[in-house]
């Protein structure tokens, strides 16, 4: 038997397809024991696109073959207690499932099952190993009785977990893995027209298309039938860019009400009203999370980062400084610590682990942003410009365009401060091509050139562009 925690966190990592199985059947059974967890109520989970978000640091897809291998240090760093990890193995026409429950302060296994049967009973098999993992949870319908469907959901899935869902996510899903994407929703619905998962990817797709009406409906329909979180994100995200702050808002919440251990929801909101300037809020939408589940690291930064902007450096840095000793060594806590010795002007302190960030592998480019800003104000402008140039060159996703905005943002500051007024222009018009519209006309190197026609005619057509956005970057975790 287990020895179930209260409130536990709980961390599926897609498992390690083996033999003949396709290589999204490990998200396909991840994703059906996720939701065991999820109808079960009792438990936090997390969802796979929060596994995707740190996975995409590492530049790793849920369905590459190093993932299931770094479960343990995937479940540190998303805050779990309890981490499910195995293997899937298909041959000869049968499935084989072998899962295991880690718990993490233990260090040992406190749970384990291997479910056989046929080609076609994936669904079943897959429910059966979360039953067994999770005693206490009440068996309810299968998230769907197609196993054809069970697989092109997963790969629908797959290729829209890297589609921020965020209040202030941009479209960035193009392409082939838009195409493969509505390709893979399609086929899941045409096996079962009912599987809700595939359903909200359908809207998750609709949406980056601009059918926006459209795709909040569908993520309705993929709530119908059970409480699919994927549903709830799709019509949330629909609804913001509807441009209904109160319903993106009431989706939310409501969705807390009803599953309280739902974290990537609580994430939203706070991440959201921290965007928004509302550091209250945000705080104690952090403390609740942390309720939810003390020991989540990413949490504790961010709710330290919330104690700064509030004027608490001490307790801010005191809290960073616990959460980067629950996971030594991980960049993005090393970022958020030497965030808060900035803020407390502590900057020797910060260098070594912003530096310590920047060379991880891979690279971190908001290391390299940070530790831009730091040599600025410390007047050492060619180790300013040379971090800023390097984290131009680390942030190559779509989803860093932000970052490579507020970094040629900074060069033309750096330019200002050197007297080489066109090439500061230069810089700026490139921060405006990355989609950054606030720029730093007003900092006193650039202000004494205000009036100058090439540099008011880009800070004019970024304010005027600022105050028309209609849809804004993904949030970028620590703030120049």
């Amino acid at each position: 038997m287990i020895a179930l925690l209260a409130a536990a966190t709980i961390l599926v990592v897609p498992f390690a397809p083996r033999g003949e199985a396709p290589s999204a059947s490990g998200v396909a059974v991840a994703e059906s024991i996720i939701d065991v967890v999820v109808q079960g109520k009792a438990d936090n989970f997390i969802t796979l696109k929060q596994v995707d978000a740190v996975l995409r640091r590492r530049d790793l897809r849920l369905t590459d073959a190093a993932v299931p291998g770094s479960a343990l240090d995937l479940g540190r760093t998303l805050g779990a207690t309890d981490v499910v990890t195995g293997e899937v193995w298909l041959g000869d026409g049968k499935w084989l499932i072998d899962a295991r429950r880690l718990n993490l302060a233990a260090g040992k296994v406190v749970g384990a099952t291997k479910i056989e049967g046929a080609r076609a009973a994936l669904p079943g098999l897959a429910q059966k190993a979360g039953l067994d993992l999770f005693p206490g949870a009440t068996a309810q319908s299968l998230v769907t009785g197609s196993g054809a469907a069970l697989e092109a959901g997963a790969r629908c899935e797959a290729e829209l977990a890297r589609q921020s869902l965020g209040s202030h996510a941009r479209m960035t899903l193009a392409g082939e893995h838009l195409a493969a994407a509505e390709k893979a929703c399609k086929e899941a619905l045409k096996a079962d027209p009912k599987y809700g998962l595939a359903r909200a990817g359908l809207a998750v797709t609709l949406a980056v298309r601009g059918k926006l009406a459209e795709a909040r409906k569908e993520a309705q329909r993929a709530q119908e039938d059970r409480f699919v979180p994927f549903g709830v994100l799709a019509e949330a995200f629909a609804a913001r860019k509807l441009h209904d702050l109160e319903g993106w808002r009431q989706i939310l919440q409501n969705a807390v009400a009803e599953r309280p251990g739902f974290l990537h929801v609580l994430g939203y909101l706070a991440e959201d009203s921290m965007e928004n300037g509302d550091d209250k809020e945000a705080l104690a939408l952090f403390e609740q999370y942390l309720r939810r589940s003390p020991g989540h690291s990413w949490a504790m930064g961010k709710k330290a980062r919330q104690l700064a902007r509030l004027g608490q450096t001490d307790e801010a840095i005191e809290l960073s400084q616990k959460a980067l000793s629950l996971n030594p060594g991980d960049p993005e806590l090393l970022i958020e610590t030497a965030s808060r010795y900035i803020d407390a002007g502590r900057d020797p302190r910060a260098e070594p682990l912003l530096r310590q960030a920047m060379d991880s592998k891979p690279p971190r480019p908001l290391a390299a942003l940070r530790l831009g800003y730091l040599y600025f104000r410390g007047h050492k402008l060619p180790q300013a410009r040379e971090a800023l140039n390097r984290c131009i060159a680390m942030a190559t996703r779509e989803d860093e365009a932000r970052t490579r905005g507020i970094a040629h943002a900074d060069l033309a500051r750096i330019d200002a401060k050197q007297n080489k007024y066109l090439e500061a222009v230069a810089e700026l018009q490139k921060a405006r091509a990355e989609g950054d519209n606030h720029l730093p006309c007003e900092e006193p190197e650039l202000l004494r050139w205000r009036e100058r026609p090439e540099l008011k005619r880009v800070c004019v057509e970024a304010d005027a562009a600022a105050a028309d956005e209609k849809s804004e970057d993904d949030i970028v975790p620590v703030d120049l």
